[in-house]
């Protein structure tokens, strides 16, 4: 089967965090690559293109997104349980305070699994929630181990199975599916 790991930048931040003239000063340890084009991830069309993209050419997938996005994602995304949708929470301890009055420590992740591997006994059993903080060095936005495992798992991830990492930034979440796939 065919899965992917979608970890795009979230709505709204990807000017600020990987456009020129934002945050991403350049490549080095803990900086984020500058991106000429990042602002078309600012727009809400650039997440439903992703989404509808995923649907029809994965059998399962994983978006990690934020709270603000979550309504984008499922203006597209068929929410029937009978779809194999699930929204699944990263819950980040001791999160920085942002702008906001409300820090926000957790994140959302909605993942397709397929008809096969959604059943009990199909796999292994788990709950719809990670707690693990965010790594604090390197590129922001990187996602640790922990989150990778876990999102294979809720997807039903088997060995033979082909995963792509469609943002490899740090390239964390790639080395942690190739782990994962050896070691299944």
């Amino acid at each position: 089967m065919k899965f992917a790991i979608a970890d795009p930048p979230y709505l709204g931040r990807a000017h600020r965090w990987y456009g020129i003239g934002g945050r991403a000063k350049g490549r080095g340890k803990g900086r984020a690559d500058q991106h000429p084009e990042a602002y078309l991830w600012d727009k809400p069309e650039t997440h439903i293109n992703l989404a509808l993209n995923l649907l029809h050419k994965y059998d399962g997938f994983a978006i990690a997104c934020t709270t603000h996005s979550l309504s984008t994602y499922l203006s597209v995304i068929p929410t029937h349980s009978e779809n194999g949708i699930r929204i699944l929470s990263w819950i980040k301890p001791a999160s920085l305070p942002s702008g906001s009055r409300i820090t926000q420590s957790w994140e959302s992740v909605i993942i397709k699994i397929p008809k096969d591997r959604k059943g009990r006994g199909k796999g292994k059993q788990m709950v719809d929630y990670l707690i693990c903080p965010a790594p604090r060095k390197g590129f922001p936005g990187s996602k640790p181990i922990a989150w990778t495992i876990w999102v294979l798992d809720a997807m039903g991830v088997k060995q033979g199975d082909k995963v792509e990492d469609l943002f490899n930034g740090s390239g964390m979440v790639t080395a942690a599916i190739e782990s994962y796939l050896s070691n299944e």
